[in-house]
Order: C-alpha cells, then sequence, then structure tokens
C-alpha cells in the first residue's frame, strides 16, 4: 500500500519537476580581434516541455539577421530611418559562417528557412518530457555596432547579444519563428549558461551572467545572455538591500568625479524598487545600448550648435533619472516573465507607472524645463518664465507625450502587439499611456491594494509567464471588482476617454446635493473621479461610473470654488482642458479667459487665446505687419482659428487673413481624419493692386498601417479670387479680375527611407477652362546622403476659353493664379531679382525661357548629388500651345544646396539658349528657392516616428 502511494507521489511530481526543468548550453568562444571572428564549439540540451512529441527542433542565429538588407532587420531598420545596415560593406555585416551540427556523432538533415531558422531534423522522434544533445561548430562574423548598438565599436570594444545560436520555444507544437527586430526581446526559452570566453588580454569581461575568473560566466536566462568585452574594466557595485544582495555593474564609461553620485543614486533606486517590486534580481547589468535605448529623454543640456549651452538639470538629477529608468526597465523585465510582443504594455506600463511614483515621491516640485527658464535671457529677459510651460511639473511629460500623439490621431491601442506599433508609439502607447492607465486603475482600486498585487503577482509567478488573463483575474482576486471595463475593452480600443463637465445647478427635491452634468464624448464606459475644491483643498470626491454620452450626477453639496473631474490626470485623457467649472463669481459655470503671448502648453484652468507679432515681405506690401489671434497649440484641437489683421507698408493700408478649420477624427472607417476649413486673404499681388481670396477645403485624409511611411489624402476646395484691376488698363478685357476654381485632387507619398516617392492628381474647373495635371517625384539614396531626383509633370487643358496666358501651364515660372505660394516674393515681376525667385512646379525648368503652354505639356527633372553642397540638374521637357507646333526645351545647371529644400540656387549652364556662362548678365540668370514653411520642418524631422 505504501509503494502504491510512493509511486503516485511519484508520478504527482515528476510532470512538475519536468515543467522546472530548463535547456542547458555550454559555449566554449575564441575571439579573433583581427579579423572581428568568434570560434565557438557550443553544446545544447533541449528539453521538450511542450506537451507534444516533436520530430524537428528550431535553432535561431539571429547574427544572420545582419547578413544583408531583405532580413527582417534589414526592412525593420529602414522603417526606423537607420541607413547602417543597407549601406554596409560586407566585411561589416553579421553572419553565421561554417555551421557543423551533431547529434550523437551524427551529421542531421538541416535547413535554413528566413536567413536566421535552422530546422533540424531529429533521426528520433523527442517524447514529451525528453531532452536531445546538439554539438554545434560554427564562426560568428561580429557586426559592426552602429547597426543595433551590438557588435564591435570602434573603440575596440564588443558588445555581443543574440549572436550565440538558441534553441526556440514552442507554442504547443508550433515553433516561435520570431525573427531578430532589435527590440530587446526574442522568443526564447529559460535556460543555464556556461560560457568559457578566451580573448585578447588587453580586454576584461563582463555580462549580465555572474562572472567566475577572468573567462567563465554562468547563470540562468530567459533571454539571450549579453557579453561584454572591454579594454577598461566595467563599474560594479555591491548593494544589500533589505536583505538581498545585488550587484550592478556599468557597461559604459563613468567619469571618476560621479562614481559616488552613481552610488548614492542607484542605492535609492534599488530601495524604491524593492519597496515597490518586493524583490531584486541578483544582478543587473546596463550596457551602452540599454543606455541609449533607454535614455530618460528630456533631461541633458541644450547645446547651440558648440556656442553656447545651458544646463537644464544637475548632474544628480540627471544621473538619478536616467539610471532609474535603466534599472527599474531591466529589473521589471527579469522578475516578470510575460511575451514581450502581446504582453509588452504590462511590464513597460509598469517601467512608467514606478516612475510616476518615483518622481512624485522625490521630485514632486521639480519641473519640466528644469532650471532652463532661469538660465536662458535675451537681453537680460528671462522669455521662458513668461510661458504656462515654465511651470508644468516634470511628472506632466507622460500626459503631454500621450495628449500630442492621441491629439493627431496617430495612437493605437494598448495592447496592440509591439511590432505594429509606430516608433513613437513604442513610448508613447507602450510606456506613456500604459503608465498612466495603471496609474488610474491604482487610484480607481487605491494605490495599497494595486501595489500590494503587483508584489504579490511577482512573488507568485516568479518562474510562470504573466498573461493578461491572469493579470486581470489576480488583481480581481484581490480587490473584488469586475475590471472588465478595462481589461477587455479600455486596453484594446482607440477610443480616447474624454470629458467634459458642462454644469452644475442646484438640486431643488434635495438641498444636501448639487446636479452635475458631464459629457462622455466619446461614451467610453469608464469610472471618472468627480472633486470639488475650495482655495486650492479638496473638499469631497467622489467616484461614478459613466456609460452615456451625456449624464446628470448627484454629489453633495458644499461651500467650494472649483468643480473638477480628473484632477492631477490620474487617467489619460485626449483633452482635459474642459475639466473645471467654477461655482461662484463672474466666471460661474465656466473658465476665465486669458490672452497668452506666443503659442503655450495648455493651461486647463483658462480659456486661452493665444497672439503673436505677424511679419511678412513682399515687394508689393513690403513689410507687412501686424498681430496673428489664434487658439492652435501643440496640440490639435477640432476646432482652430487664425485671425491676422496686419498693416501693409508698402502701400499704407490694412491687409491680413484669417481662417477656421475643422478637423474630425475617425475611430472607425477608412479615413484617420476629415477636415474641414475656410479662409480669407487681402493683400496686394502688384504695385498698389490688391487681391482678396475667399476659400473654401475639404480634405480627405487616409488611414494606414502605423509603420508605414504612406500617406494619402483627397482634397476637394473652391477658391474666388478678386483681382483690383490696374487703372490704366481698365479699357483691356481680360478674364482674370474675377474668377472661381473648383480643385479636387488625390495625393499619395511614400516617404521610405531610400526611395522616396509622391504623386499627385488634379483636375480644375473653372468658367473658361477645365484641365487636368499630374505630377510625379521620386528621390532614390544610392550612397550615403546622396540621391537622384527625378520629377514628371504632365497637363492638359480639356477646355481653354481663357483670352491671355495667365491661366497657362508655366514652364519656367507660375502666375499662382490661385495664389496659393505666400512665399512667392515677386509674383508679378517681369524681370530683376523677385523674377529669379524658382517654385518647383508645374514645369519646374530652371532657365529663364519665359514660355507658357495653353494646350498641354510634359516635363522630366531631374537632379543628382555631386558634391557636399553641389548638385547637377537636368530639365527635358515638350509643350503645345494653340494653333502652334509642339516644342521641345531643355536645360541642364548646378544646383547649390544652402538649406536643402529651403534656400537653394540654381547656376544653368547650357540650355534652349545655349552656353548660359557666355551670356549677358549671367547674375541674372541665376534662379534662388526661398521656402520657409515650418510644417514642412516638423514633417521632415517626424518621418519614421508616426
Amino acid at each position: 500500500m505504501k509503494i502504491k502511494i510512493i509511486i503516485k507521489i511519484i508520478l504527482f511530481i515528476l510532470p512538475l519537476f519536468c515543467l522546472a526543468q530548463s535547456d542547458k548550453i555550454f559555449i566554449s568562444a575564441t575571439l579573433d580581434s583581427i579579423t572581428k571572428n568568434i570560434s565557438v564549439k557550443q553544446k545544447i540540451t533541449f528539453f521538450n516541455n511542450t506537451g507534444y512529441t516533436l520530430d524537428k527542433i528550431y535553432l535561431h542565429a539571429a547574427a544572420n539577421s545582419y547578413s544583408n538588407t531583405n532580413t527582417v532587420l534589414g526592412k525593420r531598420k529602414l522603417e526606423d530611418r537607420n541607413k547602417s545596415l543597407y549601406f554596409s560593406k560586407y566585411l561589416n555585416r553579421g553572419r553565421i559562417n561554417d555551421l557543423t551540427i551533431f547529434i550523437d556523432k551524427r551529421q542531421p538533415v538541416f535547413l535554413l528557412r528566413d536567413f536566421e531558422f535552422y530546422e533540424i531534423n531529429l533521426f528520433n522522434p523527442l517524447l514529451p518530457n525528453d531532452s536531445i544533445s546538439l554539438n554545434l561548430n560554427y564562426n560568428i562574423k561580429v557586426p559592426y555596432d552602429k547597426i543595433t548598438g551590438y557588435g564591435y565599436s570602434s573603440k575596440g570594444t564588443y558588445l555581443l547579444k543574440n549572436f550565440f545560436i538558441q534553441p526556440l520555444d514552442f507554442d504547443k507544437s508550433k515553433p516561435k519563428l520570431e525573427s531578430f527586430t532589435d527590440t530587446e526581446f526574442n522568443p526564447y526559452r529559460k535556460t543555464d549558461y556556461s560560457i568559457v570566453f578566451y580573448y585578447p588580454n588587453d580586454l576584461y569581461i563582463e555580462g549580465d551572467l555572474v562572472k567566475e575568473g577572468d573567462h567563465i560566466l554562468k547563470g540562468t536566462n530567459y533571454d539571450a545572455v549579453t557579453v561584454l568585452l572591454t579594454k577598461n574594466k566595467p563599474l560594479s557595485f555591491l548593494y544589500e538591500i533589505d536583505g538581498i544582495q545585488t550587484e550592478v555593474t556599468i557597461g559604459y564609461p563613468i567619469k571618476e568625479e560621479l562614481k559616488e553620485l552613481y552610488y548614492k543614486n542607484i542605492q535609492r533606486e534599488l530601495s524604491f524598487l524593492k519597496e515597490k517590486l518586493g524583490t531584486l534580481p541578483a544582478k543587473i547589468f546596463i550596457s551602452s545600448k540599454i543606455k541609449k535605448d533607454r535614455n530618460f529623454v528630456g533631461v541633458d543640456n541644450i547645446n547651440l550648435f558648440g556656442l553656447k549651452e545651458w544646463v537644464m538639470f544637475s548632474d544628480d538629477i540627471k544621473i538619478d533619472l536616467k539610471m532609474f529608468q535603466q534599472i527599474a526597465y531591466l529589473t521589471i523585465n527579469q522578475i516578470i516573465k510575460l511575451d514581450k510582443n502581446k504582453y509588452h504594455w504590462i511590464s513597460n506600463g509598469l517601467l512608467t507607472y514606478y516612475q510616476l511614483k518615483y518622481l512624485k515621491k522625490y521630485y514632486p516640485d521639480t519641473k519640466l524645463l528644469g532650471d532652463l527658464p532661469d538660465d536662458f535671457s535675451i537681453l537680460k529677459i528671462k522669455p521662458l518664465k513668461y510661458f504656462f510651460i515654465s511651470k508644468v511639473p516634470l511628472i506632466d511629460r507622460y500626459k503631454l507625450g500621450y495628449r500630442y500623439i492621441a491629439t493627431q490621431n496617430y495612437d493605437q491601442p494598448i495592447n496592440e502587439n509591439f511590432l505594429e506599433l509606430s516608433n513613437i508609439n513604442q513610448y508613447i502607447i507602450s510606456g506613456f499611456k500604459s503608465g498612466l492607465s495603471f496609474n488610474f486603475l491604482s487610484e480607481y482600486l487605491s494605490q495599497g491594494i494595486f501595489e500590494s498585487s503587483i508584489r504579490k503577482l511577482i512573488q507568485e509567478r516568479r518562474e510562470k509567464e504573466v498573461n493578461a488573463l491572469y493579470f486581470q483575474k489576480f488583481l480581481e482576486d484581490v480587490s473584488h471588482e469586475n475590471l472588465d471595463w478595462f481589461f477587455q475593452k479600455y486596453i484594446s480600443t482607440n477610443d480616447r476617454i474624454n470629458f467634459k463637465i458642462k454644469k452644475f445647478y442646484d438640486n431643488k427635491n434635495d438641498t444636501n446635493n448639487i446636479k452635475i452634468r458631464i459629457t462622455n464624448k466619446t461614451a467610453l464606459a469608464v469610472p471618472i473621479l468627480i472633486t470639488a475644491e475650495k482655495n486650492k483643498q479638496v473638499i469631497n470626491q467622489k467616484w461614478i461610473f459613466s456609460t452615456k454620452k451625456d449624464s446628470v450626477y448627484t454629489f453633495i453639496n458644499g461651500d467650494y470654488s472649483k468643480l473638477l473631474i480628473n484632477k492631477n490626470y490620474i487617467f489619460p485623457e485626449i483633452n482635459d482642458n474642459d475639466n473645471l467649472l467654477n461655482t461662484e463669481g463672474i466666471y460661474k459655470n465656466k473658465k476665465k479667459l486669458q490672452m497668452k503671448f506666443y503659442a503655450d502648453v495648455d493651461n486647463p484652468n483658462y480659456t486661452q487665446i493665444f497672439y503673436e507679432p505677424n511679419i511678412n515681405w513682399n515687394n508689393y506690401d513690403k513689410f507687412i505687419l501686424g498681430l496673428r489671434f489664434y487658439n492652435s497649440s501643440p496640440f490639435s484641437r477640432p476646432f482652430e482659428y487664425s485671425f491676422s489683421p496686419t498693416y501693409s507698408t508698402g502701400t499704407k493700408s490694412l491687409t491680413g487673413a484669417a481662417s477656421l478649420n475643422y478637423n474630425y477624427d475617425m475611430e472607425n472607417g477608412i479615413f484617420r481624419r476629415i477636415s474641414l476649413g475656410s479662409g480669407y486673404n487681402f493683400y496686394h499681388y502688384d504695385k498698389d493692386l490688391s487681391y482678396k481670396k475667399y476659400s473654401g477645403n475639404l480634405n480627405f485624409l487616409f488611414k494606414k498601417r502605423p509603420r508605414s511611411e504612406i500617406n494619402r489624402t483627397i482634397g476637394i476646395s473652391f477658391n474666388s479670387v478678386e483681382r483690383e484691376k490696374n487703372p490704366s488698363k481698365l479699357w483691356e478685357k481680360d478674364d482674370y479680375s474675377h474668377y472661381n476654381l473648383l480643385d479636387i485632387s488625390y495625393s499619395h507619398s511614400d516617404n521610405r527611407l531610400i526611395n522616396e516617392w509622391y504623386s499627385k492628381t488634379n483636375f480644375q474647373h473653372s468658367n473658361m477652362f477645365n484641365k487636368i495635371s499630374s505630377e510625379i517625384y521620386f528621390r532614390h539614396e544610392y550612397a550615403p546622403n546622396k540621391k537622384i531626383t527625378l520629377r514628371y509633370f504632365g497637363g492638359y487643358f480639356i477646355t481653354n476659353n481663357s483670352n491671355s496666358t495667365y491661366f497657362d501651364f508655366g514652364v519656367d515660372h507660375i502666375t499662382d493664379y490661385s495664389f496659393n505660394y505666400m512665399d512667392y516674393l515677386g509674383r508679378s515681376a517681369t524681370s530683376g531679382l523677385f523674377y529669379q525667385q524658382y517654385i518647383m512646379a508645374e514645369g519646374g525648368f530652371k532657365s529663364i525661357l519665359d514660355k507658357s503652354a495653353n494646350k498641354w505639356i510634359t516635363s522630366l527633372n531631374g537632379e543628382i548629388h555631386l558634391w557636399k553642397l553641389l548638385d547637377i540638374y537636368a530639365d527635358i521637357g515638350l509643350y503645345n500651345n494653340k494653333a502652334k507646333p509642339t516644342k521641345f526645351i531643355y536645360d541642364t545647371g548646378i544646383k547649390l544646396n544652402i538649406i536643402p529644400e529651403f534656400l537653394e540656387f540654381y547656376l544653368p549652364i547650357q540650355s534652349t539658349l545655349g552656353f548660359e556662362p557666355a551670356k549677358d548678365s549671367y547674375l541674372s540668370h541665376i534662379r534662388f528657392t526661398f521656402n520657409f514653411n515650418l510644417s514642412a520642418v516638423i514633417n521632415h524631422f517626424r518621418k519614421g516616428w508616426y
């Protein structure tokens, strides 16, 4: 009987014991620092814990992802606007060479799939809970570190991760064939490592495993191991926090005078994390890669081209904030096991959540701009102190980051797979929004319940993976709250939280309570907190659960000065500017009005109108001086307006412009945004001759894949133009003093890094003509920072009853009869400097040919980079006028890029006119572009991020 009991106990314990089994890897590696090769002898013991019989196992050779530009890594790096792999030389790329595999001294058949995965056919099926050993011999060609941060550096340092061959994990019976993407997570299994590394005597070894002697690293890891070989001995600190010993090793150089600051700050950071998480890893290794990828952005000094440097934060604060981010990231990812593609938001959200708590505890009064408002001055004036952003606390960085992306309608659901997130959303959504959402959950459940649940979760799941369902159940069991609204709906939707407190009024039937009307603009069912204040002190608070778009809630009556929802931004809301009502005074049931000089971040206590000087210039108005009043801020609004009354110094008369625009962001459907706008302009187009332009436009912006650079837009616009006629030519008949234009266009752009292209097709109708045109622009980078550009333009008049050349297709100049180019300095000039201004439009010729086409035109413009700021260009084309033969034209020359795309000069050489440098007054043949467009600058720098 006892024997049967013992057998049953063994049968019960054995599967549990098997589940705890780890793969084992022994590596003997030798570095050749001359050839940048590592010779490897490796033994892998693979344990089948899948519960299925396997006839194949899979090995991951992530080093092969560096071998060419067609790998997943190669394609993703281009998406990230990183050209280092694309333009790297063969000798600087990584790969596995000379691989041999033996199982019991026999060589199995194996196949390389998708550059990275070795499919090994086993001689015999591998049963569940059984293991098999493989002996490998191969060479690693180490890539240079400019591609991912891993590899060899110009300073002789080697940071190695994901270069040794690893066994892949399985999802039931299917291998996780997940390519290396340089996202710090891979489909590997818990593995016991033993590494013996031979290297030149002038190097030191370190890594995330325990160091045993000068050549041996040992330990258990759930990820690929990190090994550092460096000429400078890495700095290590040993701490004991509440009985737990933790070694922190910094794998990048630290200034001697700062080491004490590092030691002190890391000790405080570890103590904080131990309190919050309940445990700490035995070793934390911070590599230069982690330092770069997990940098605390926004605290570094500001350097003005080496001429002036402003210190925003002291070394003590900078070190603390940066090290906390790095240490907290490594700690959380070591002690919480999860699928980082599916459940990245759990680990990254907790990282941001604890950053919020750390800032709140140690830096509650530190401002977002640090000491910059005090240090930055112009003529002893400190302008930044005037702006509200100088008063914004550092902790609001997460709020501002999320709101910026959300108001652009570029955010994504929290539980979107990490690999599908755009570059900016890997920070904003996976980090900022998830962390703010955990803060929301913590406030709702109470901070004590949330944080104690996390500690308990870590303790119970130390060796097991966590997923969303388990996380939800765990929190529900502890809090006794139904959290379906958060885990099943909120994190899965792109609907944003957006409330507005509209009005409060007395409850006639109950004097002890008041009624508050609140609008839930997206009808997203979430709890919200109502707060009542008096003299900035909280008097009453109440949680309510909002499920309808417009609801009235009962709240305790009292002596209040303000009613607020979402006080202190406890949940991520797209717009918190309408969350406050005054309950007394002349601003009762509304907010105060504030006029603010220059745009600023929103101050939720006021309804703001911004104003700023408006200074412009053209050859007819001369200096245009005035003020612009507007409501747009760094955060896109549904309704935006701009009014700009100005004074023309050239004509000594009033001029100006105005615009109204409404943006409707769509969560569902094929469009990302529908924009409806109208405008009015009144300026001068010639000496003492004014024009008025009334415009209306409707734009449909298509949705796109978040990591895609493709943008598509349908535009419909109507322009009505009134031009003042020259009094000396009133007797002349013309058809362009008053005209209306209807434009319908479709544009498609793909702003990829190497091959960028743009196309636009436009149909234009007026009572005098109908025309259609098409433009295709292509730019190819054929070597680092060397590009070839081609542009095609074709235009055709379907009908043309105009009696002038005013509406013709321009060959080398455009009349801009739509008045769209506000940087056109001398639009009516026929000679002189302003006639030399060049705008890339229609025919696009640089030589001054003084030609136009009233029937059709086709042209091809080309440029190729020559040297530094110099390009060479060439244009060819055909054009036709009614009742005249078709003409062929061409030009060539040199382009001087002072500020590319903004200030450029064109020096013609050979053209239809002949050899132009030999012409009289050659300087009058030189063309220039001047295009200062702030939105173009912003779009240029945001490429690749969203």
